[in-house]
C-alpha cells in the first residue's frame, strides 16, 4: 500500500492503493476538484487538477488571383 504523492497524465491515481482512475468523465478535468473518493479502497484523497492548452499552426495556402 503506497501512501505517497502520485502523478499521472492519464487520470487520478489513488495514493493509498495505487488504483488508476480512467479520466473519461468531464469532472476529472475540473480545476476546482479538490477531493476524490477512490472506488477501490473507498478512501478520500486530495486532488490537484492542472490544465494545459496549446495550439499547432501551419501556413495556409491561399490561391493567387
Amino acid at each position: 500500500m503506497t501512501q505517497e504523492r502520485t502523478y499521472s497524465t492519464a487520470g487520478p491515481e489513488c495514493p493509498y492503493c495505487g488504483h488508476k482512475h480512467q479520466a473519461d468523465e468531464p469532472f476529472y478535468y475540473d480545476e476546482d476538484m479538490t477531493v476524490m473518493d477512490c472506488g477501490r479502497c473507498e478512501r478520500d484523497f486530495n486532488v490537484e487538477v492542472y490544465t494545459s492548452t496549446s495550439w499547432t499552426c501551419e501556413p495556409r495556402e491561399v490561391p493567387h488571383v
